[in-house]
Order: structure tokens, then C-alpha cells, then sequence
């Protein structure tokens, strides 16, 4: 009816609402012979649509149903709506599509500093906020049992199939109580066979909420501060927090299964002079990462010293509860009270007896997390730094070089699907890799803002088939500002922008904060390897006269390592990936989509077996480093 009505015949329903006898607005001028006339016109042009469309092949049919959708976005929604095709809502507008090919050649020009690498000055206060706390000896206990939990479950299988989406509301609330009780009951019986039973019997799951939510927030943790770890089961885990968190859901479960991730700033706050430490100029040393590049032995002794005392230092010095030692029980030099967490399923009488107390044990813990977040940020921004300075040292942006050298790149030559000059090329790959290094300096609070807006009761998902399966798509509106914020900050860095800066979340691209979060976890899974290929180089070249020969074959070390640089820098940001430039190109989220068509046909580049030879094995990292 849609269909007809759009291209020019009265929908069905027409005649209905105006009564049987009454005469359309556009024929009341006429009298009865020549409104007779022209319906039978009216009949006669509906018969013949409906045989041509009868004769149309299932293609032009869908071309047809493309067009009328895509031109009326009123009719696309309620096509989408009435026959659930929730596809048609990928369906991109012209408007949509012009606006997205006008962008992609955008410029700004503003001032920038020209400072792309990190600020000394550490803002440990602001930091502490994000920074979750690493987990302690029986935390672990609870790690193994909630990532053992997500790994078998079959949540999301039957949560998100294609007939869990059609079922009518009431059907899919019992369906959504039955898996999370399941869940909840076999994490219990696996912790505790006797209050699994009890469970079992009474399914009062509120009974047991303290344990429920410690064991799903040590998971959350545990992810934030390991990107590389369960894989599979956090997003399981966040999409059962998602469930459990829906108002007649929570009503019926009793509880709210979602806590705050345990961070130092929640943990020092708790003390009087807690958050005085993180003022303490001595921090500092206390946290910062050891490196043996260019040191002498007693060198790095001599800082390794310093770090213990400062830790040490600052522990007695902030502490309100002096650590008690233990002689009968002992476990390696050290007091059992340190191996307990501060939950209260703990056996450690003393923690549970200090409660919100800052003991010296765990104060050292919140200097140690402060620590693990230094050598996070090193080991995710070093990649993004280092071929930024491969950048500026083997290209000049005012001189392309020899053509093989160039950076430029255009349209339909070897993939590309931008034109860019080796000029524009030059600043358009340092500003992207600019701003992958400030996410991933940012990335802890992203992900804390990726959390609030995926387990947001105000923005409830949809389950959508995105042309990449059945997602849960949700607006995100806390890390779509932050992400607004990071990349004004680039712009102003780097003195203006290149392409466009629209940022894809909560759309058919990325669908909700946690895909967002889990595209830029893979930043340094795809330039580490390339980084660590172009280091080993001279090794290689060095090992015998058989491997020198070949390695000068393609020009000697210098020159081979240019090359691999120029082809990344050339086709990693050609705007490919897709087939159009809504879903590809120099957007924000478009830019990460090339390097990664970019990795896929590693194995066809001249310069593979290189990659091989310096021990290659691929992007995507493996579980357990």
C-alpha cells in the first residue's frame, strides 16, 4: 500500500475513510460521467502497475522498493515498522549520502603547537577516577568463576536470535527472567554448592545481591585493565547487565546487579588523608615504569630502589590502619591480610573489622594500580608514536620523492577511494594516528563512559539487523561528546583537520559504546606487528649473507622499510572498506576501517615474506601475551 500510494495510486484504506460513496477531493469539481471516467482510468492504471511489477525480476523489484524507501524517510520507517524489516532502517537517504561525499574533502585550518607527544605533568587527582583497582589474590577467585560463567552461557544466542526479536513483550520478559536466572543460579552452585541449593529452592536471588555484585564487577574490572582478555565473555557479560538493568526486570530480580567499577580515587577517598596522597610529589617516582633502554645495571638498581622507597614511603606515611603483621600462618614473608580483598565474603577478619579503612596494604595496591596504568598507556601509545616518527623521519610533506615514495593516492587506483595529494596524504595519516594515540590515552575514561551508556535505562537498546547480523543498537551520548571533546583537542594540536569528523555510534556502523570501545582496543593489535616487523629489519638483515642478499633485493634495510611504510601510509587511510562513504572513508570511524581492509591483504603485498621472517603471525594478537 505504501508502495502504490507513492508512486501515484490511492492507498486502500482511502476510500474507507471518507465513506463508501464519497468522491475524492481532486474529482469533486466533475460530474458523474467524468468521475465514472476517471476511475475506470484510476482502475485501469492500478492494473496495469500491478502487471508490470508482476513482470519485474526479484532484482528490479528490490531496486524499485529501494528507491520509493530511500526517497521517503516517513515511508521507511513505517515500512520498517509494519514488516518488521528493520534492515530498510541502513537504508541511507541521497541526502545522507551527498552530505557524506561532501565531507570527505572537508578542511579546517586553526592554529596548532605541533605537539603531538605527552604532557609530563600527570594530573594523578583527575587520573585516580579512572584508574580501577587491580585485583587482588581473592578477587582472582571470583575472576575465574564469572569468566567461566560467560564462556559456556548461550545468553546472547537465544536473547538476540531472530525470533527472540518478534516475540511479543510479555514472551520475551519471561524469556529474558528464564536465562537470567539460569545465569545467577549457576554462578551461585559454582561458588557454593549448599547456598546454590538453598538458592535453587527459595530463588531469592536479593539474599545473595553482595555476592552477585562483586563477582560481575570484578569481571568489568578485570577487562578494563586486561583489553586483551575475554574476548568473548565481556560482551556477553555487558549484555546481561544490559538486561538486568530494564525496569521490569529489576523489579522482579529485586536488585540492581550493576555497581560502580572500584577505582583508586573511590578507594582513597574513603580515608581522611587518602586523596592527600595523590598530591604527594613522591607518587611520582612511585609509579613510574622502569626502562632498561640505555641504562647501565646499577643505573636501573638505582631506580628500582627509589620506586620501592617511595612506595613504601608514601603507604606508612597515608595509611590509617599501620599493616599487622602475622607469625603464625605466614605465606611467603608476607601476612595473609594482604592476600584478602576488602569484600566481605573475604575470611580476613582484619579487613572485614577495618572496613572502610585505608590499611598500608591497600594503600600499596592503589600505588601499584596508579603503576599498571603507566605501563598501559606506554604499551598502547608507543606503536602510535613510533610511526609517527617513522613518519616525519623517512617523509617530507612539501617533497614527494621518487613516485614509488609518494603518498599520494587517488581514486580507484589500487583500491583507494579518496584523491589526496602526497601533501594532504601527509597530514591527513598524522592526524589519524594522532588521534588514535589520544583515545588510547584516554581509553580508560572512554570506557568507563562506554559502560554508563551501554547499562543507560533512559536510552534502551534495539535489536536491529544492521547488514552485519541482528545488534543491539543504542544512542550513546556521554562518549559521543567525549569523543567530541578528543578530537577538538587533536584538531587543535595538529593545527586543523582533514576529511570528515563525523563520529559513527549508535548507527548501523557502530552500533552501541561497547563496539566503539572494542574498535579502538585494536589499534595497537594491528601496529605493533608493523612497528615490531620494521625494528627487526637490521636484525634480519644482520643474521647471515643469504638473508642480507635478500633483504637487498628490495633496495637494502633503509629503503625496504620505506617502502612498507609508504604502502601503509598510502592505502591504510584511502577511505576503502566499503562501497560508499557513509559506511567508508574519511570519517572518524571510517579511517580505522581502511587500516584494517589494509591488514586483511597483508598476504598479497611483495613485502610479506618479510613480515614472516621477522616471526608474523597476524593482527590479532593472542589471548595470554
Amino acid at each position: 500500500a505504501h508502495v502504490r500510494c507513492k508512486l501515484g495510486a490511492p492507498p486502500g484504506g482511502e476510500r474507507g475513510r471518507r465513506g463508501a460513496g464519497a468522491a475524492p477531493l481532486a474529482c469533486r469539481g466533475l460530474g458523474a460521467h467524468g468521475r465514472r471516467e476517471l476511475r475506470g482510468s484510476a482502475m485501469s492504471g492500478d492494473e496495469n502497475l500491478a502487471g508490470g511489477l508482476e513482470g519485474c525480476d526479484e532484482a528490479t523489484l528490490k531496486k524499485l522498493l529501494s528507491a520509493v524507501l530511500r526517497k521517503d524517510p516517513e515511508i521507511r520507517q513505517k515500512v520498517a515498522h509494519d514488516v518488521n524489516l528493520t534492515a530498510e532502517f541502513n537504508i541511507v537517504t541521497e541526502d545522507e549520502r551527498r552530505h557524506a561525499i561532501e565531507e570527505q574533502y572537508n578542511e579546517v585550518k586553526l592554529v596548532g603547537n605541533d605537539d603531538l607527544q605527552a604532557s609530563e605533568d600527570i594530573d594523578f587527582y583527575e587520573r585516580a577516577k579512572f584508574v580501577p583497582m587491580r585485583l587482588t589474590y581473592d578477587e582472582r577467585k571470583y575472576l575465574r568463576l564469572i569468566d567461566a560463567t560467560m564462556f559456556v552461557s548461550h545468553y546472547t544466542d537465544h536473547m538476540d536470535s531472530a525470533s527472540g526479536a518478534r516475540a511479543n513483550p510479555a514472551r520475551k520478559l519471561a524469556l529474558q527472567m528464564k536465562q537470567l536466572c539460569a545465569v545467577l543460579t549457576g554462578m551461585q552452585v559454582a561458588h557454593s554448592y549448599e547456598e546454590g541449593q538453598q538458592l535453587m529452592q527459595s530463588r531469592e536471588f536479593v539474599s545473595r545481591s553482595g555476592f552477585f555484585q562483586t563477582v560481575l564487577e570484578i569481571g568489568r574490572r578485570y577487562k578494563i585493565l586486561n583489553p586483551e582478555r575475554m574476548r568473548d565473555s565481556y560482551g556477553k557479560l555487558m549484555y546481561f547487565l544490559q538486561d538486568s538493568r530494564k525496569p521490569d526486570v529489576r523489579e522482579l530480580m529485586e536488585f540492581d546487579t550493576v555497581v560502580r567499577v572500584r577505582t583508586v580515587y573511590d578507594v582513597l577517598s574513603k580515608s581522611a588523608r587518602g586523596l592527600e596522597m595523590l598530591e604527594d610529589p613522591q607518587l611520582r617516582t612511585a609509579t613510574m615504569e622502569i626502562m632498561p633502554e640505555g641504562k647501565s645495571r646499577m643505573q636501573i638498581q638505582r631506580e628500582i630502589k627509589a620506586k620501592e622507597a617511595a612506595i613504601k614511603h608514601l603507604a606508612k606515611t597515608y595509611c590509617s590502619v599501620a599493616r599487622r603483621r602475622k607469625y603464625n600462618g605466614r605465606f611467603g614473608g608476607y601476612s595473609l591480610g594482604l592476600l584478602r580483598s576488602s569484600y566481605a565474603d573475604s575470611d580476613s577478619e582484619n579487613e572485614q573489622n577495618n572496613g572502610e579503612e585505608l590499611t598500608e596494604d591497600l594503600a600499596e595496591q592503589c600505588i601499584y594500580s596508579l603503576g599498571d596504568h603507566s605501563t598501559y598507556l606506554r604499551f598502547n601509545r608507543e606503536p602510535c608514536d613510533r610511526l609517527i616518527a617513522f613518519l616525519r623521519e623517512y617523509f617530507d610533506p612539501n617533497d614527494p620523492g621518487p613516485p614509488e615514495f609518494s603518498l599520494a593516492i587517488a581514486e580507484g587506483v589500487e583500491g583507494a577511494r579518496l584523491s589526496h595529494s602526497h601533501q594532504r596524504q601527509y597530514t591527513f595519516v598524522l592526524q589519524s594516528m594522532a588521534l588514535w594515540r589520544e583515545v588510547l590515552d584516554n581509553m580508560f575514561q572512554l570506557w568507563h563512559l562506554a559502560e554508563e551508556d551501554l547499562l543507560d535505562e533512559e536510552h534502551p537498546y534495539t535489536l536491529t539487523d544492521t547488514g552485519q547480523g541482528l545488534q543491539r543498537v543504542q544512542k550513546s551520548p556521554r562518549s559521543v561528546v567525549a569523543m567530541q571533546k578528543i578530537l577538538a583537542k587533536v584538531q587543535r594540536k595538529v593545527g586543523g583537520w582533514v576529511g570528515s569528523s563525523t563520529v559513527h555510534l549508535g548507527d548501523h556502523n557502530v552500533p552501541n559504546a561497547l563496539m566503539f570501545i572494542d574498535k579502538y582496543i585494536q589499534v595497537p593489535r594491528f601496529l605493533g606487528p608493523l612497528v615490531l616487523t620494521l625494528d627487526k629489519i637490521p636484525q634480519l638483515s644482520q643474521s647471515s649473507d643469504g638473508m642480507k642478499g635478500y633483504i637487498d633485493s628490495f633496495g637494502g634495510v633503509k629503503v625496504l622499510q620505506k617502502q612498507i611504510l609508504a604502502d601503509f601510509f598510502r592505502h591504510a587511510f584511502d577511505g576503502s572498506g566499503a562501497d560508499n562513504f557513509f559506511d567508508a572513508g574519511s570519517c572518524i570511524d571510517g579511517r580505522l576501517t581502511s587500516a584494517w581492509n589494509w591488514c586483511s591483504s597483508i598476504e598479497r603485498k611483495p613485502y610479506f615474506p618479510i613480515f614472516l621472517l621477522t616471526g608474523f603471525t597476524g593482527f590479532d594478537g593472542k589471548e595470554g601475551f
